[in-house]
Formats: C-alpha cells, sequence, structure tokens
C-alpha cells in the first residue's frame, strides 16, 4: 500500500466500524442532554470533544487544501473544546461527520507526491505524516466519546465494543 492507500484505510475506519468503533457510529443516536453531561467538572462533554475534532480537523483541511505551508495557530488547545460557532448538536455532528468526508474527498483528490510535501513552514512534516496522526488523533478521542456513552448508559453495546 501507498500512504494515499493507508490514509484512505484510515479514514474510512472514521466513518464505519472496522477495528473499533467509528467516529461517525460512536455519535449515532446520542441526545444533545447526553452530548453536554459530564462526569466530573474537569472532564470534557461529548460536545466539547465534537468542537476540538472540529476546530482542529477544519483548520488542517483549509492548510491542506492551501498552497503555502501553515503557520502558527489562533487558539490555544484548551479552548478549542469550546463553541466556536453556534450550532445546536444535530448540526455539530453533522459538521463533524462533513469534515471527515471532506478529508476523504480530499485525500483521494490528492496526487501521491502531496503526501511527502511539508505541512508546515517553520518545522518539518510531511503531510501524510500529519494526516495520519489527524485520523489516530479523531481515534482517540472516540474512544473517550465511547467511554463517556458507557459511563452515562447511552451506549448500545450490539452497536459495536462489548
Amino acid at each position: 500500500m501507498n500512504a494515499k492507500e493507508v490514509l484512505l484505510e484510515q479514514l474510512d475506519a472514521l466513518e464505519n466500524n472496522h477495528w473499533f468503533v467509528s467516529l461517525k457510529n460512536s455519535l449515532v443516536g446520542l441526545t444533545d442532554e447526553q452530548a453536554a453531561w459530564k462526569e466530573t467538572a474537569e472532564s470534557n462533554s461529548i460536545r466539547e470533544i465534537a468542537n476540538h475534532l472540529i476546530y482542529w480537523n477544519e483548520l488542517y483541511l483549509n492548510r491542506f487544501h492551501s498552497p503555502e505551508p501553515a503557520t502558527g495557530v489562533s487558539l490555544e488547545n484548551d479552548d478549542t473544546f469550546q463553541d466556536q460557532e453556534e450550532l445546536d448538536w444535530k448540526q455539530t455532528m453533522d459538521k463533524l461527520n462533513n469534515l471527515t468526508a471532506q478529508w476523504r474527498e480530499a485525500v483521494e483528490a490528492a496526487d501521491e507526491a502531496r503526501f511527502d510535501e511539508n505541512a508546515y513552514r517553520n518545522r518539518e512534516a510531511a503531510w501524510g505524516s500529519v494526516i495520519a496522526n489527524l485520523t489516530i488523533h479523531v481515534a482517540y478521542h472516540t474512544g473517550q466519546i465511547l467511554f463517556a456513552r458507557k459511563k452515562q448508559g447511552s451506549w448500545n453495546p450490539e452497536n459495536g465494543v462489548h
């Protein structure tokens, strides 16, 4: 497999259950109230995790489409968990799922050489590495979403991961 094929496989795993529950399926049937639930004041709600993923996935997708390598970010990481726009929960889920689909389209449309290009102005990291880490980042937070859903009793194990 070349880099593009590996990245497409990883992006597919965010939309469809494979070895683990996909991001898309981790959100199915989740209500606004369940998405806002926090086990403790220090923990992040599912909605906050979704906001965080939207911020980073959108930022890097825009950068991937740009002909120029990226520079800094506009928010501190902790701030990315807060609402950046006024979206209801369904709009938030739709935006997050649409970003995953847009990433898949962008990777599919890209030339293989794009994945070897540097993603940054001020440090070395190939786009292939950046996108691979982005998908791992989403998988990590998907695990947090499933854990929160199990804790609150809103996860149906028939949907994956018993």
